[in-house]
């Protein structure tokens, strides 16, 4: 077995970093602000720097975009006489201080309009090499580098500590629908999965190869989370996450999707990975048989493209929902509150969330505030769900599924576009009752929000 090794420098130099590629995750409406300044080249080239977040995975670098800064015009000295742009060194100065302020890493961003597959002219490599062989020390650990924008296609180079260490793999605008840029146009429609050819004559001929190549991670797995796996399995998703850290007991079976009695004491992601495969056994199922949010979930989580969280407390969503801050992951919420009076059911109550980066968190909401979270604490202190005494919380397996499937119909947004704009974000408000599913009053991102002042920090502080 061949190990790989980063090389060691000579004389007592730093190891030099393993070529790792790179992944900018950037929000849909900070994206159009950058596109609409590097694109517009009426007064010859404009750029600007972004500044990022890091997410650390096993096989990339992610870069979040936290904030985008141009170029502003006292800072440029020539336009020249061609496209070349050229700026104050005591601009680059203030990005590397601010860079350092945030402890974040630091893109150059320009555009080549017209090209379909961009290509850095050697002008463009030339000064990116020589920026960022020394910013890239300056800011130590960091990725940092320059990314290139044509027409619905990227491409940049990375440095890291001085070397030069990566290319960049994708930039993943997060919006409704998410879209990739890559650094060729991706325009190829796969042939169709026969099993799904009704779909696709549904929400169009290149939902198959989008969904194929979509992960998807659901918390959660009992209730409303295996009816979830369920259909986004028939649906075609090319990977699915599975995280939940329980086993089946008898209670689950008049609600869990896929268990039978011969799965009792069974651990619940296996049973979802036995349901999946079932259904496609092309499908990649990864199980993760713990509570989020445990080091395999968090490394797993930061690679998919929707999270769909359908846990049964709000000191799980609270973890979730800061995450899916940190690092831009479209966050699909779902869950329902019974009461009874003991002989009756009183009200059945739920909720369905889709959060993108551009709109309000679960905690912007009325779902999540700090005297819910105290509430629960004392109601359900540490351990009470480990409590084979404790009595479990109403449920009714139809009332999830209705649920579960407006979940799955998010996610197919999310990812093909399929309502055309009508769906994106929102809140939505479920009556078990009276079997309304009502969309909640339009809600905007909350000043103090404490999730949202973590966007896009990564792994960082």
């Amino acid at each position: 077995m061949r190990r790989r090794f980063a090389r060691r420098g000579v004389h007592g130099r730093a190891p030099v970093p393993e070529p790792r590629p790179v992944e900018l995750r950037i929000a849909a409406d900070l994206f159009a602000r950058v596109r609409g300044h590097v694109e517009d080249t009426r007064r010859g080239e404009e750029a600007g720097f972004l500044l990022c977040g890091l997410g650390r995975s096993p096989d990339h670098d992610l870069l979040v975009v936290r904030e985008w800064i141009p170029i502003p015009d006292d800072a440029i000295t020539s336009r020249g006489t061609g496209p070349m742009l050229a700026w104050s060194a005591d601009f680059n100065a203030r990005m590397l201080v601010r860079a350092d302020e945030l402890h974040a890493a630091l893109v150059l961003v320009h555009a080549h309009p017209g090209r379909r597959a961009p290509v850095p002219s050697l002008d463009d490599t030339r000064y990116a090499s020589q920026l960022f062989t020394i910013a890239s020390r300056m800011l130590p650990g960091r990725p940092s580098g320059a990314i290139i924008l044509g027409d619905g296609a990227a491409t940049g180079a990375f440095w890291q500590d001085g070397r030069r260490v990566g290319a960049l793999r994708r930039v993943r605008v997060v919006g409704v629908p998410l879209r990739n840029w890559l650094p060729q146009p991706d325009d190829a429609i796969d042939r169709a999965r026969p099993r799904l050819n009704r779909q696709t004559l549904a929400i169009g001929p290149r939902s198959d190869a989008l969904l194929a190549r979509a992960a998807v991670a659901v918390i959660g797995v009992c209730g409303g989370g295996s009816h979830v796996c369920q259909q986004l399995a028939h649906q075609g998703l090319g990977r699915l996450v599975v995280i939940d850290g329980d086993h089946v007991e008898e209670s689950n079976l008049s609600r869990m999707v896929g268990a039978t009695s011969k799965d009792l004491g069974a651990l619940k992601t296996t049973v979802m990975r036995r349901m999946i495969t079932a259904i496609d056994r092309s499908i990649a199922v990864q199980e993760i048989p713990k509570r989020f949010p445990c080091e395999d979930a968090i490394a797993a989580l930061k690679s998919v493209d929707v999270i769909v969280a359908c846990v049964d407390s709000f000191a799980a969503r609270e973890q979730i929902n800061l995450f899916c801050r940190r690092y831009l992951v479209p966050l699909v919420d779902i869950g329902m509150a019974i009461v009874t009076n003991g002989e009756q059911l009183v009200h059945a109550r739920g909720q369905l969330v889709v959060v993108t980066p551009d709109s309000a968190c679960l905690r912007c909401g009325p779902l999540l505030s700090d005297a819910a979270l105290a509430a629960e604490q004392i109601e359900r202190p540490r351990g009470y769900d480990r409590n084979p005494n404790a009595p479990g919380a109403p449920q009714v397996v139809s009332m999830n599924g209705t649920l579960a499937s407006e979940a799955a119909n998010a996610v197919l947004d999310l990812i093909t576009g399929y309502a055309g704009g009508v769906r994106g974000s929102g809140w939505w408000t479920y009556d078990g009752r009276r079997g309304d599913l009502t969309p909640f009053a339009s809600l905007a991102v909350r000043d103090g929000c404490p999730a949202c002042a973590e966007q896009a920090h990564g792994d960082g502080k």
